[in-house]
């Protein structure tokens, strides 16, 4: 799921159209919050989550706040 994020992300910014570009963010969206789950499960650290929760933020953004 972490090498999900960053690849989709990756692939994502390569995408000639917007609609391309949202369609990964928002797989990289969901790898992120699958990542957010198993830090719950294993309780990871507090950065550990924390950072999650920026990355979360972040990619919320550019999936949900943008015109197709």
């Amino acid at each position: 799921a972490a090498s999900s994020i960053v690849l989709n992300l990756a692939e994502g910014s390569a995408k000639p159209t917007k609609k391309d570009r949202i369609r990964y963010y928002a797989m990289a969206f969901g790898s992120i919050r699958e990542c957010q789950a198993l830090s719950d499960l294993l309780t990871f650290n507090k950065a550990t989550n924390e950072g999650l929760d920026k990355l979360a933020a972040s990619t919320y953004k550019l999936v949900f706040h943008q015109k197709p």
